[in-house]
């Protein structure tokens, strides 16, 4: 994987300077803590935003969007193509997306091979449109708009372009030279210069931890070769926080999770992305469920065979594990009122460190241990099978 410095000058030695091609046009690199992710070169007009990138994850790919916007401002239409960089010439794209808005609805189809699928959502004016794998082109307009304005917020309907529901997008002033992007999930400090460029994305909160840095010029083609060349020596890069399960057999209990396993990736994981005193999904994406088929006496509470997701709240001073009720909800969506049970877990040291979150289950004649093991933190929690 690229660190954070050899990223930058393993895509600066990629670099050409390109031409200005319209009214304003712009590169971006972007990272997931050490791990160079994508890089994309923009270039916007008022009535047309065209974005090109190359993306690692889950393979490299090669993504096209085109947004156009009418006279005044509003969104009219979204198209996507991702094609593989490797696949002969002439052949198809992977995916076609396209988005129609109307004044109050968006009708979307995304073509896959011979598949077509077809869906509608009603939106309400003044939504911004973007896609959840490269955002940044959008928001800088969005910034730029508000500096323009010297207004000190802009709130805006959001909508990542095939979801099935809405979001919300705030943009608010905090100097000269710096905003705050927040989503409903998502928080970030942006560095501008005068006019709202985008210089320097750093992720405050949420799930998507990705930082950005603008370069002044980008190379795309050498740069979807050196990561193809990286994907045959090592493997392609995959999910970031892939699923994965454990299934143990303790004591006569049968044992199961299933959860998303993020990599540290060079950064300060707890009391970093995972916040010190506040509820963590203990994994990535979608909550993290597990089931048992007996009761098991975890700490002082007895808890009944049955479905649940498992939540807990790391902090300097020890952790908590928190038992919850509610099934295949995303990660984001923890509804305290369902939560059923909260155990203290031993927190040791690990000698070395763990770079992709790790739960296992240690059997024994009694029951077993249950581990979380990341970075060099594991936090543990015994437990008994009972009758």
């Amino acid at each position: 994987m690229f660190s954070s410095r050899s990223a930058l000058v393993a895509v600066g030695s990629l670099l050409f300077a390109s031409p200005l091609l319209a009214q304003d046009t712009g590169n971006f690199v972007i990272r997931l803590g050490t791990d160079t992710t994508a890089v994309e070169h923009y270039t916007r007009t008022p009535q047309r935003l065209e974005i090109d990138q190359v993306a690692r994850s889950p393979r490299v790919l090669l993504r096209h969007y085109v947004f156009e916007y009418g006279a005044s401002g509003a969104v009219q239409r979204v198209a996507i193509t991702i094609t593989n960089p490797s696949a002969p010439a002439g052949a198809p794209p992977m995916q076609q997306v396209n988005a129609t808005f109307a004044a109050d609805s968006v009708a979307v189809e995304t073509r896959r091979d011979t598949s077509i699928q077809r869906s509608s959502l009603k939106v309400p004016a003044g939504t911004v449109a973007i896609s959840g794998a490269t955002p940044w082109s959008v928001y800088e307009g969005r910034i730029m708009r508000l500096v323009s304005q010297k207004a000190d917020s802009l709130p805006s309907p959001l909508l990542y372009v095939g979801a099935s529901s809405m979001n919300a997008l705030s943009i608010r002033k905090l100097g000269k030279d710096s905003v705050v992007v927040q989503t409903q999930t998502e928080v970030y400090h942006v560095k501008i210069d005068r006019s709202g460029h985008v210089q320097n994305v750093v992720p405050l909160r949420g799930t998507q931890k990705f930082s950005v840095d603008r370069v002044a010029t980008l190379d795309l083609k050498a740069a979807a070769s050196a990561f193809l060349a990286r994907e045959q020596q090592g493997g392609a890069m995959g999910a970031y926080s892939p699923r994965d399960s454990v299934k143990a057999v303790a004591a006569g209990a049968t044992l199961w999770i299933d959860y998303g396993r993020p990599s540290k990736r060079g950064r300060a994981v707890f009391g970093g992305i995972v916040p010190w005193g506040e509820v963590w999904r203990t994994g990535a994406n979608a909550a993290t469920q597990f089931r048992t088929d007996k009761p098991l006496q975890m700490g002082n509470q007895l808890v009944p065979a049955g479905f649940y997701t498992l939540w807990t709240i790391p902090s300097p001073t020890g952790w908590k594990l928190v038992i919850n009720g509610e099934t295949g909800q995303w990660g984001t969506e923890h509804k305290a009122d369902r939560d059923l049970y909260t155990i203290d877990m031993t927190v040791n040291t690990l000698p070395q460190a763990v770079e992709r979150f790790t739960i296992g289950i240690e059997p024994n004649p009694q029951g077993g241990v249950l581990n979380l093991d990341w970075d060099t933190t594991r936090a543990s929690l015994p437990f008994t099978v009972k009758p």
